[in-house]
């Protein structure tokens, strides 16, 4: 177990650098907003957290990878992995540096990093969660990132013994197994440089995960503010599957990673849906307990040969008992998905709305009025497209809880009103615009109607 200290005041010989890799869904949000937020405190104390803004470390990690979301790019990546470790060097204390995305690096990348960095005494964390928590969190998160696969054969590509071979249960291993990570990112440290911190079963305080942090990077927890928000809030079971659905419709080629990015990811799933009230959350079916106890029982193991400092307790890897009968993460409520499309269509139609509202009130543009008016149009006609689909995401899904869910709901019968008075309003706005009905409009009414 690693003991608080503070380590603003006392002069080194050489930089400390606490470099936190992972694993994703296990905090990492919540402790990299408290460390932005508390950036000035940390400085005060002789702590850097690096970066211009709070992307840098993300940018970083694709920079030193040398990769990207499929099919995207981003100008300021390159470059951005030299640039913090300018900031690092020019730093006479200690550094902390946090993100996930450095977890899946191969070996040549984290000797590369470790020798970008030889000037400091480097130190590499990993916040570890049980298998029952973070297989749901990481199916979910990868939803909301354009996947399209159902969690039975998510779960089903996880227990293959080969799973280096399969894309999708490397990219989950690669940045949730903690003896598979710093297998590779503690090659060549003492294990003593090496902290695991286990996080708190559900229901222990809140801040118990900062202060396990605090501890394991020498800071003393009491001395940062920890009032405003800083939770990365997960989305229910129905608003997954309706993403999951929008997917399947939008495909991978049909909007451009920029523009899922902004419109469905950020906006529509973490601001939107998140948002809902009283969502189901997810949790691992029964099923699936005793292998992923199996295989937590053996993450604990090669921990505890590997000798890292730990903090918090081995055995909270270690998935306890359920609440009882999960839900199907397959089989939702499907009268609450089509509740979920309805909101989603209604915020995505206002967000148009806004869209337009902000372009008519801009006043002398510096650019040529064309090419504004250009832009304004792609910009409208993206929405539009992502609207459509949204649309078209949820009929099929409004009639199926119709259908099934009959007497048992009966706000499906307001739901279903609901969905065409707004199905029918964003023709009539569709129609008002254009002039005309937008190509292929009939057919996917008569396509919706045939369902």
């Amino acid at each position: 177990m690693v003991s608080p200290s503070s380590t603003s005041a006392e002069p080194r010989s050489r930089p400390q650098v606490f470099l936190h890799v992972g694993a994703a869904k296990s905090g990492t949000t919540y402790l990299q907003n408290v460390l932005w937020h508390n950036r000035d405190r940390l400085r005060e104390h002789g702590v850097l957290f690096p970066g211009a803004d709070a992307a840098a470390h993300v940018r970083a990690a694709f920079d030193l990878r040398r990769t990207f979301f499929p099919g995207a790019s981003d100008p300021e990546v390159p470059g951005a992995w030299p640039r913090l470790v300018d900031e690092i060097r020019g730093w006479p204390g200690t550094v902390i540096v946090s993100q996930e995305l450095f977890a899946p690096a191969w070996r040549k990348t984290v000797r590369r990093a470790m020798a970008d960095l030889d000037f400091a005494d480097v130190h590499v964390l990993f916040t570890a969660r049980d298998l029952a928590r973070q297989i749901p969190a990481h199916w979910q998160e990868d939803v909301k990132n354009r996947y399209d696969v159902s969690f039975a054969e998510f779960v089903n590509q996880l227990k293959r013994p080969n799973w280096l071979d399969f894309e999708l249960s490397r990219l989950f291993w690669a940045l949730q197994d903690p003896v598979y990570v710093l297998e590779r990112w503690a090659e060549n440290l003492p294990p003593e440089r090496v902290r695991v911190v286990t996080l708190p079963r559900p229901g222990a305080p809140r801040d118990l995960l900062w202060r396990r942090f605090c501890a394991a990077a020498g800071l003393v927890p009491d001395d940062y503010d920890l009032a405003a928000p800083f939770d990365n809030p997960s989305l229910g079971l129905a608003e997954t599957q309706y993403l999951l659905r929008l997917n399947r419709m939008v495909g991978a080629g049909r909007l451009d990673w920029h523009l899922y990015n902004e419109e469905v990811k950020l906006f529509l799933a973490q601001e939107v849906l998140a948002a809902r009230p009283s969502a189901v959350k997810m949790t691992l079916p029964a099923e699936h307990l005793p292998w992923a106890s199996e295989r937590a029982a053996e993450t604990v193991e090669g921990l505890r040969a590997a000798r890292y400092r730990v903090v918090g307790d081995l055995d909270e890897l270690i998935p306890g008992a359920g609440p009882g009968a999960a839900p199907d993460p397959d089989e939702p409520c499907w009268a609450d998905v089509a509740d979920v499309g309805m909101e989603a269509i209604t915020a995505l139609l206002t967000r148009l709305r806004d869209e337009e509202d902000r372009a008519a009130r801009i006043v002398e543009p510096e650019i040529p009025d064309a090419d504004l008016l250009d832009m304004l149009a792609s910009r409208a006609e993206e929405l539009r497209e992502l609207t459509g689909a949204l649309t078209a995401a949820s009929v099929p899904l409004a009639r199926r809880a119709v259908r099934k869910a009959g007497e048992r709901y009966p706000a499906v019968q307001q739901l279903r009103g609901a969905y065409w008075r707004l199905h029918g309003l964003a023709a009539r706005s569709e129609t008002a615009r254009s002039g005309t009905a937008r190509p292929g409009a009939e057919r996917s009414d008569a396509d919706t109607k045939g369902r």
